[in-house]
């Protein structure tokens, strides 16, 4: 079974709760404090989400995050693809990779696999934040 990792999890948790607050400005320590979770780990979460356009933030002593979109803008893959980066679910399906599987020109499997995956990242693309909150 596909699983998200604690990182993607957090940062989930974290956006949702972005969200909740409205227009309001977040810190990370006001997170951390909140769901109990490492402030270093938010932080670093909140960097990168950040990065990738899905949060804004202001800094100085009023400073925070928001979210730079509405929430129904937002979806799973954008938040796991910032914290991930691109992922397959199974190593020959990623793209740049170099194959290293001895069965891969005559492989029975990877038609079926390659389509679980497009379903998949579907999936991931048709639920957003907004779902959460």
């Amino acid at each position: 079974m596909v699983r998200l990792s604690k990182k993607v999890e957090y940062a989930l948790i974290a956006v949702k709760f972005i969200a909740s607050s409205k227009d309001k400005l977040v810190t990370a320590k006001e997170i951390s404090q909140k769901l109990n979770l490492s402030r270093e780990l938010i932080a670093k979460l909140l960097q990168k989400l950040k990065a990738k356009k899905i949060l804004d933030s202001s800094q100085g002593i009023n400073g925070g995050y928001k979210l730079n979109m509405k929430p129904d803008k937002i979806s799973l893959s954008d938040v796991i693809v910032a914290i991930e980066g691109e992922q397959a679910i199974v190593e020959c399906l990623s793209s740049g990779e170099e194959i290293e599987c001895c069965l891969f020109e005559n492989c029975k499997i990877k038609g079926t696999i390659n389509q679980i995956q497009m379903e998949f990242s579907k999936l991931l693309q048709s639920k957003t934040i907004s779902d959460f909150v």
